[in-house]
Order: C-alpha cells, then sequence, then structure tokens
C-alpha cells in the first residue's frame, strides 16, 4: 500500500479554496431557499458524521505506514486533517450565513441587537440564567419600539391592533416552523397532535374529528358533575389544613392535575388522596422546563434527543402516555365501555391515526389540560390574599349567589342535575369572571411569543403611534415581508399601558364595568390566542377555574402566610412557554 503524505498547510492550499466555495454555495442555494425541518437538519448531520468518519479512515490507514493505524499519532494526524478540511468548509459556510443576515436579509431594516440579528442562540443561551422570556422580549421593545427582530427572520410585534391581523379568524398566517420543529422527531405534521398542525385544513379537520367532539357544548356539560364532587374532595382535604402554611401553586396543581386525569382519561393521579403530585406528572415538568431554552432555537431538539441519554426524560413520560393510550385502547371495544372522559370520546376517530399522532395527541392533553388552569387559580389566590376588600366583594357575591340557589332549590324538590344547577348559578357572575379575566390578564398561561408565519405576499400590521396611554390611539401601517415569523408577545401586549391603565395591578373592576376607562383596548386580551388556532379547552378551563374558585372562596378564607411578601412569585416565574409560577405560600381558614 502506497502511503499519503500529508502536509496540512498543502491540504488547505490544495482542497480549501474548493471547501470554501462549496460551504458559500450550500448557503446560498440550500440553506436560505426556504425553510428547513428536523428530517433535513438530521440528514445533513449524518452525512456530516459518515462523511468525516470515511475521511478519517482513508487518512488514518494511508499515512506512515510504517505506524500502525490505531497509534495515538496516527488518530491526531487524522483529526488534525479532518478538522482542517472542516473548517476551509465550515468557515466560509457560517461567515456566508452571518454576513446575509446582518446586510442583506429581508428584515435587515427592522431594529434589534445585532446578536439575535445573527443568531437566536443568544437566547437561547440567555434564557439558561433568566428563564423569564417574555421579560427579555419586553425589555427589548422598550429599547428599540413597537416592532423588533428578535431572530433572523422573526420579529416581535407589540401592537393590540396586529393581534387580529396576525393570528384573527381571517388572517393569512400560519403557524410557524417552530411548531414542527419543537415534535423532535419525524416532520409530517399528520404524525402529531393538533397543535403541531400547520396546514390550515389538515388542522380544522383533526380539530373537528378529535377536539371538538370532547369539548363541544353537550361534553362540556358532562365534564361539570366531575369537577364540582372533585373540587368539593379537594375543599374537604383542605379543610383538614386549615390554619396551615401550604404553597399556592403547588395545591392548586394538586387539584388541576386530578381534574385533567378524570375529564382528560377518567383516570385518578390520587393527588387529592395523598397530597402530594403523582410521580407521573413530574416528567410533565421536566419537559415543559426544558422549553424555556429549546423554544428559542427549536431546532436543538433534533440534535439533543440524538444523544445518548438526553431524551431519558420524554421517553418516560412517552411510556406513561403509551401505556395510558393502550388502556383506552384495550377498553373501547368492551361492553361496559362508556364514553364519559375527553380521551374516550376521541378514541373511536384516533383508531386510524398513526402511533405517533396517538401518541402526541395525548400527550397533549396532560400538558394544556393541568398547568394551564392551575396557574390562573393560583393567580386569583395570590391576588386576592393580598387584598383582603377584593376577597370580600367577591365571597359577597358568591353569598348573594348561594342564597338564590337555595331558594330556586326549594322551588324545585327533585334537582336531577344539582351540579349543573350549580354551574348556572354561577357562570355569569360578573366579579367571579372579572377576577379570572383579571388573573389571565396579569399572568397568561402561555406568557411569550405564539409564532405565526407570514404569507408569501406579506402582511401590513398597524402599530400604535403613541407611546403613552393619555396620547391618541392611532395607528400606522407597517409591512412585513413574506414568510418572515411574526408574533405578538402575550404578557407585555396585555400589561402594555397604552391598552390598560395601572396595568400592573390587580383590578377585576375593569371588567365589570365599574371602571371602563381602566380598559383602553380590550383587543389587547388574548390568554387563548384568536382564530383558527384558538384553544380547544378554553370552554372547559372556565367551567373548571368557575367552579374551583366560587366553591374556594365560598367556603374559605385565604391570606398569606407570616412573612410571605409575594417576591418569589413576581420574580422567579418563569416562561417555559407555558408558565411555571414562583412559589408563594398562604394560610386557609374556614369561613364562619
Amino acid at each position: 500500500m502506497m502511503a499519503v503524505s500529508i502536509d496540512l498547510a498543502d491540504l488547505t492550499r490544495q482542497h480549501g479554496p474548493l471547501l470554501a466555495l462549496a460551504g458559500v454555495s450550500v448557503h446560498l442555494l440550500y440553506w436560505i431557499r426556504g425553510e428547513r425541518n428536523n428530517k433535513e437538519i438530521r440528514t445533513w448531520l449524518l452525512w456530516h458524521v459518515i462523511v468525516n468518519i470515511a475521511l478519517m479512515g482513508f487518512i488514518v490507514v494511508n499515512t506512515h505506514p510504517q505506524q500502525s493505524p490505531w497509534s495515538i499519532g496516527a488518530f491526531v494526524r487524522g483529526l488534525s486533517a479532518i478538522s482542517a478540511l472542516n473548517l476551509c468548509f465550515y468557515a466560509p459556510l457560517f461567515a456566508s450565513i452571518l454576513i446575509y443576515r446582518a446586510f442583506f436579509h429581508r428584515l435587515r431594516r427592522f431594529p434589534g441587537p445585532v446578536a439575535l440579528k445573527l443568531s437566536k442562540l443568544v437566547a437561547a443561551y440567555g434564557n439558561i440564567g433568566k428563564e423569564r422570556d417574555f421579560e427579555r422580549i419586553w425589555d427589548l421593545h422598550k429599547q428599540y419600539g413597537d416592532i423588533v427582530r428578535t431572530g433572523p427572520q422573526e420579529l416581535s410585534v407589540l401592537s393590540a391592533d396586529a393581534i387580529e391581523v396576525i393570528y384573527g379568524a381571517s388572517s393569512r398566517c400560519t403557524r410557524a416552523i417552530w411548531y414542527d420543529r419543537l415534535k423532535a422527531a419525524g416532520d409530517f405534521s399528520e404524525d402529531f397532535a393538533v397543535f403541531h398542525m400547520r396546514d390550515p385544513v389538515a388542522h380544522t379537520q383533526r380539530r373537528k374529528a378529535l377536539w371538538d367532539k370532547a369539548f363541544n357544548i353537550r361534553a362540556l356539560k358532562s365534564y361539570q358533575p366531575v369537577v364540582v364532587k372533585t373540587t368539593d374532595r379537594f375543599l374537604d382535604a383542605l379543610r383538614q389544613r386549615a390554619g396551615q402554611v401550604v404553597s399556592g401553586p403547588d395545591t392548586m396543581q394538586l387539584l388541576s392535575y386530578d381534574l385533567m386525569g378524570l375529564i382528560g382519561w377518567g383516570y385518578s393521579f390520587e393527588n387529592i388522596e395523598n397530597w402530594k403530585l403523582n410521580p407521573a406528572l413530574h416528567f410533565v415538568r421536566q419537559v415543559t422546563a426544558g422549553q424555556r431554552i429549546i423554544s428559542q432555537a427549536p431546532w436543538l431538539m433534533s440534535l439533543l434527543v440524538n444523544l445518548p441519554g438526553a431524551d431519558s426524560p420524554l421517553q418516560r413520560y412517552g411510556a406513561w402516555i403509551e401505556a395510558r393510550i393502550r388502556e383506552k385502547m384495550q377498553r373501547l371495544h368492551t361492553p361496559e365501555h362508556e364514553a364519559t372522559d375527553a380521551m374516550s370520546k376521541m378514541m373511536p376517530a384516533m383508531v386510524n391515526l398513526s402511533r405517533s399522532a396517538l401518541y402526541s395527541e395525548g400527550e397533549l392533553m396532560v400538558i394544556a389540560g393541568g398547568d394551564t388552569t392551575a396557574t390562573t387559580m393560583a393567580t386569583v389566590i395570590f391576588h386576592l390574599a393580598r387584598s383582603p376588600l377584593v376577597q370580600r366583594k367577591l365571597q359577597a357575591e358568591l353569598d348573594e349567589a348561594a342564597q338564590r340557589l337555595r331558594e330556586q332549590s326549594n322551588d324545585q324538590e327533585n334537582d336531577s342535575e344539582p351540579e349543573a344547577s350549580y354551574y348556572r348559578s354561577i357562570t355569569s357572575l360578573p366579579y367571579l369572571n372579572a377576577c379570572i379575566n383579571e388573573a389571565l390578564r396579569l399572568q397568561p398561561p402561555v406568557p411569550g411569543e405564539i409564532p405565526r408565519k407570514t404569507p408569501p405576499e406579506g402582511i401590513h400590521v398597524p402599530l400604535p403611534t403613541s407611546t403613552t396611554a393619555s396620547s391618541s390611539s392611532s395607528t400606522t401601517t407597517v409591512f412585513i415581508p413574506g414568510d418572515t415569523i411574526i408574533s405578538v408577545p402575550v404578557l407585555p401586549v396585555q400589561r402594555d399601558p397604552r391598552n390598560y391603565v395601572r396595568p400592573e395591578e390587580f383590578i377585576p373592576e375593569r371588567w365589570t364595568g365599574e371602571e371602563p376607562e381602566l380598559t383602553l383596548k380590550k383587543s389587547a386580551f388574548m390568554p387563548f390566542v384568536a382564530g383558527a388556532y384558538t384553544c380547544a379547552g378554553r370552554g372547559l378551563a372556565y367551567i373548571e377555574m368557575r367552579i374551583v374558585l366560587a366553591k374556594l372562596f365560598k367556603r374559605f378564607q385565604v391570606k398569606l402566610a407570616e412573612g410571605e411578601d409575594g417576591t418569589r412569585f413576581l420574580r422567579e416565574t418563569k416562561d417555559c412557554h407555558v408558565v411555571h409560577l414562583g412559589d408563594f405560600e398562604v394560610v386557609y381558614e374556614e369561613r364562619r
């Protein structure tokens, strides 16, 4: 075998220009030509590894035959040669990417930090420590204005008037590639949950076939007894801990996840009975906690799940979901099967779905049905514990409603649907609904960006011309190029002083008509998004929140624990796409 003498200088001189040209060409002819999904990214990485291993083997085996190819010297020479060749290719590739994004990209005229114009990895790195992405976005808007370039091809728009254009029923925007890349595996939307489906037609078909069946008016009414009875069990357990210091967010999670289990799956997690979160649900927290980083660069998911052991929480979580789905499938054709829970109502239409789609829909049921309602209920509890006057006002309304219900019950001796009657008695209570809406405004379950992709022809978005609440509410229009990822940050727009007077304060009266001047733009309220992609479980969420909060404050007085100032709740709440509340401690005391 003829030896090949390798000199790194000669190697780079001979092959460097060609590799540099190849790197720039790959960028200009491939990477900037449309979207790149997870499958393409993984394929690129796989070929990169294969080519490098083949070159490494060739160099090690065919140089210096007097030495063993397994020697350290041969390995170092091979590694040096491969590194030099990769540098010749990737340095021009990344240089081309950075130069293009900084000076030639269609979004170059929009203001924003230079680092974010070049890469979203900056935001991902920043979230490792800060974990409050909504706050980071808000700070950028304060510095750069109502429209900020927050990524190479992303814009954040702080405008209540833009919500309808970007998210409304008639919007021409669709879900961004973020929804594809967050899947971690697979690249065809029909293989995953409705949450990941970007095609409007496919999304509508799946939603009507599954989620709309499980959450239509008739189905929602059937869930009311479950909510009432489970809440009563929870309050009985809470009574045993009256006078004790308990965690506000953790306590509401016990109830919220039990409701999710019973309504979503017909499965009890027994959180209330054990007064601790079921171990299976810790996987949910682990999975969602990582979103604060992954959401900024979701293509990282493609890399991380392929690392040994990196996806173990995902695997354990997926195994738990798979077990629940299998149980449902086995019961589907049994004589005693009764579709009393959401998954059972959806299951007949799910039998033809792929395995990935089946488990992804189950995964969505767990995440969407647990944390979100617990967040809002805990937020109401926190603010009412801080505001005794607001709490007493709500309790007075609840006492009056209870009296009216008793009088109606006396007139109707045999009420066959007491739970439904109870819900009717509270569903339209103005102050109860105002407290819920004010909590959703101050702390929406999804506080940050909800990305959309503009149509190829682009869109015009309205921006406010004023920077203060007292100025004119006139708007100006800005053109956004096609195929741009665009979003309105939820929490910042709901706390913008141009939309709400005294936006940082918990004031339910802004929703009751008592102080309408405190709400300047109702269109800024978007906790459940809007349009075709609005939250399918919104109706159930309101049922749960109304029943739980009405029963809780009718029965208990809530106050902050001694020494609790709310700092952790206000400053340690994390943005993991869905919010993870900072802790606060309260004491429940039975009302006399």
